[in-house]
């Protein structure tokens, strides 16, 4: 990549793995808006002045004032300002041309949030909004929202152009570790939002089909329309859908992924564009983005968690400890000697991660010992 300016010259841009730098230079070279050269190269000269200038002064926000116990904090951030100056006005031009939803998530990823243990609401301006744990986000038909029934103002709802079609608006819901949100979108689907999860979707849907994107753990009851399908979008699937229940299990940093249809039916694709269909108590499998096996089970089990239990069904040792990390924020390594133990019982999920050791205890001789905040778990 030649350039007048190597932005990887500068501290600001240094990324921190591969992965991150072939973003930056995506988003740098290629996400511009259709203008002349030389405008080009004074929006990215503004932009780069502007990242300098905050990150000298590191002024931060004023907090607003608490609302009914719940409260939501107005951040900016290094990368709005990149997004506001170049990104957007391409995203919103090309997505009525193209509907590619693949190129919304990219930019999405471009534009990182800051660690916090609280829910974040990125809206389709940029503005970032931390909310309550268990937070629900209510989004009416035409795209205005409110957060535990209290509706935000116009300017941070995202309504700032009447004349910009909603569905050309992308908000982003990053629910972190040890956090759960719920989220009724414009056209009434009900999404329950597990830890360590984000959803990216449209404040209002279009009118030929209803697309999200989900890197983490859902439960959807998905309002029937058969004139707009439904689809979910994960990192190595997609499932499509006219109105059902069911859950989607898919972080990116895990190797196994699955759905579990309550009701309804689905039909799954994964990268390979092998396709399954699905009926109700139906689990489907997928190892590195490929589809693997389908056996029934108890869906509701695999609904519990937005009660706050889990239920196990001889789970192995080694993904429970990935799923209670997730939950409970706290990492957990299991001695190797320990993956293959199987869990069974009832997870009460409001009790605290010492307790739930202490279960695990009770059915394999292990003991547990922390450690610079990661939690150790050896075969006695």
């Amino acid at each position: 990549m030649k350039t007048d300016h190597d932005i990887f010259d500068d501290d600001t841009f240094r990324p921190r793995d591969r992965e991150e730098k072939k973003k930056i230079e995506f988003f740098w070279e290629d996400c511009l808006p259709e203008e002349e050269e030389d405008v080009v190269a004074s929006i990215r000269a503004k932009a780069l002045r502007k990242i300098q200038e905050e990150g000298k002064q590191q002024v931060l926000p004023s907090a607003k004032k608490k609302r009914t116990n719940r409260f939501y904090i107005a951040v900016a951030s290094v990368a709005a300002t990149i997004a506001v100056l170049l990104s957007i006005p391409y995203i919103s031009d090309d997505l009525s041309q193209k509907e590619d939803f693949r190129q919304v998530i990219a930019l999405m990823d471009m534009l990182p949030v800051e660690e916090t243990d609280d829910v974040v609401l990125v809206m389709s301006d940029q503005e970032k909004l931390q909310l309550a744990s268990d937070a629900k986000i209510v989004y009416t038909p035409k795209g205005e929202v409110s957060v535990d029934s209290e509706e935000l103002p116009v300017a941070e709802s995202g309504q700032k152009d009447v004349t910009t079609p909603y569905h050309e608006s992308y908000n982003q819901l990053i629910v972190p570790k040890g956090r759960r949100s719920q989220l009724l979108l414009s056209d009434g689907t009900k999404v329950w939002v597990n830890a360590g999860t984000k959803v990216v979707y449209p404040r209002v849907f279009g009118e030929k089909k209803r697309e999200i994107y989900v890197d983490g753990e859902v439960y959807l009851e998905v309002t029937h329309d058969e004139k707009r399908p439904f689809y979910v979008n994960t990192e190595g699937f997609e499932v499509k859908v006219l109105g059902t229940s069911f859950d989607v299990f898919a972080y990116k940093q895990l190797a196994t992924s699955r759905v579990v249809l309550v009701n309804g039916s689905v039909e799954i694709k994964d990268q390979q564009n092998k396709q399954m269909k699905m009926v109700p108590n139906e689990l489907v499998s997928l190892e590195k983005n490929s589809i693997t096996d389908k056996r029934t089970v108890n869906a509701g089990d695999y609904k519990a968690w937005i009660d706050g239990v889990m239920i196990l069904n001889g789970d192995y040792l080694k993904l429970l400890a990935e799923r209670l990390s997730l939950l409970y924020g706290t990492k957990i390594v299991c001695d190797s000697s320990l993956d293959n133990e199987q869990i069974y019982g009832k997870l009460d999920l409001r009790d605290d991660l010492d307790e739930i050791i202490d279960y695990i205890k009770s059915m394999i001789p292990l003991s547990a010992r922390e450690e610079n905040g990661v939690i150790y778990l050896k075969r006695e």
